[in-house]
């Protein structure tokens, strides 16, 4: 139990924000993207692959949403790199296995009994699929005591959440019934593809916040697995009740010196740093926020967990824009993996200045291609990506990297021979 939360908004009361997260960024890109696909499933032959695919990248998206969602991010993410490759087919398997195992009940109980485990396995497959988002893993997610495990430690809720998920799907299908039927072929399959999307982003959303508003009843911890059930036992926790107890008696700056010394000392567990940083902006400590932020990189570093160190670096520099690591590699790291996630603004950010704070640093050349890259290829400023890349063309000449230089260079020239160059 996490000493102090900041309040989170109940999903009910954020209906409509929910309604239109498919419809703002780069979800409404991934989604006109995989509907502009769709008229290639009509093509003999290869259709039914193409249809598995764009199938497979939605869930994909959607398992991205929710684990973005539930790490309380809000915005919908960039591309759907938090979840591996193989995440969409999983999600697709899972739904597989509850449509069948509906559809044995019916066979085998009769209708009666066979329906009633149809409607617990559609109140089950919310839980199941945010298991899977969590730990990626298809066989708890199907185990039943999973689901029923979330459904009693959410109670009420879940069931609201369930029952709106099912509104979702029949009001997309009723739409799709009205409209879809009277339009050309190649514009239907293109609007029910989009239908079907949002309704997948939709829910998958909505069940991430469900995670997110109720983490502390889950077990879930921000950036990292949740343990729904069977929770590991946490070493810090005696002291981290210690420091709860002096919160709950209005002594905030004694219950952040309580963790920090016993970090200083001991260490601890991500929860135990996490707590730390809730009780330092509580105290309006930020020189702390900053000192404890550049030692924690470190650890989050040594132990590659990327998304959480993205977090953490992301607000020290909110505190501080001159913040960075404590080490070149650190930053490096961050950088590259910020890029992986979605977040190129921050490694430009980053890496801007690299070769001045570490002139001896062997990754020079590799993030200033990596800036020059983003530059061009995601914010428009092609004229900076070619001052960039030209200047590291003549300091690096017999490095290694020179021919994705010299290729990415003859790339920007061709575009501004032709008069394709993009607005900076």
């Amino acid at each position: 139990m996490p000493l102090v939360n900041p309040p989170i908004v109940p999903f009910w009361n954020r209906l409509r924000t929910i309604s239109l997260y498919a419809l703002r960024g780069e979800a409404l890109i991934t989604l006109i993207a995989l509907s502009v696909c769709t008229p290639l499933t009509l093509l003999p032959g290869v259709g039914g692959i193409v249809r598995l695919l764009i199938i497979a990248a939605l869930y994909k998206y959607g398992l991205e949403a929710l684990r973005a969602t539930a790490d309380g991010r809000m915005d919908p993410p960039s591309g759907g790199l938090h979840v591996d490759e193989s995440a969409g087919w999983r999600a697709i398997g899972l739904q597989v296995c509850f449509i069948v195992l509906a559809a044995l009940a019916v066979i085998w109980l009769g209708p009666v009994a066979g329906l009633i485990v149809a409607i617990v396995l559609a109140f089950g497959w919310p839980g199941a699929m945010m298991s899977l988002a969590i730990d990626e893993n298809v066989l708890h997610a199907l185990n039943p005591v999973t689901w029923l495990s979330i459904m009693g430690r959410l109670g009420w809720p879940y069931f609201v959440a369930a029952l709106l998920c099912f509104v979702i799907y029949l009001s997309m299908s009723n739409a799709w019934l009205i409209f879809v039927p009277f339009l050309p072929l190649l514009v239907a399959i293109v609007i029910a593809q989009f239908l079907s999307g949002y309704t997948v982003v939709t829910t998958f959303h909505l069940m991430g916040y469900l995670v997110y508003q109720y983490q502390d009843e889950l077990g879930y911890v921000s950036g990292q697995q949740a343990a729904v059930p069977n929770q590991p036992i946490d070493p810090d926790r005696e002291v981290l009740d210690q420091a709860e107890a002096l919160v709950c008696d209005g002594k905030l700056e004694d219950a952040a010196k309580l963790l920090e010394d016993h970090l200083r000392a001991r260490g601890g567990m991500d929860n135990m740093h996490l707590q730390y940083r809730k009780l330092l902006r509580l105290t309006g400590d930020k020189q702390g926020l900053l000192k404890h932020g550049r030692t924690y990189l470190s650890s989050l570093f040594a132990r590659d967990k990327p998304n959480l160190a993205i977090d953490i670096f992301r607000e020290c520099a909110e505190l501080d824009p001159a913040f960075v690591p404590a080490r070149a590699e650190e930053t490096t790291w961050i950088a590259h993996k910020a890029v992986q996630l979605g977040h190129g603004r921050i490694a430009i950010h980053l890496l801007w200045g690299f070769h001045q704070r570490y002139p001896q640093s062997t990754d020079i050349p590799k993030n200033y291609l990596l800036v020059a890259t983003l530059m061009f290829e995601r914010f428009n400023r092609d004229k900076d990506a070619h001052a960039l890349l030209t200047q590291l063309r003549k300091k690096y000449p017999g490095h290694e990297l020179q021919p994705r230089i010299s290729a990415q260079l003859a790339l920007i020239e061709r575009m501004f021979d032709k008069g394709l160059e993009k607005p900076g």
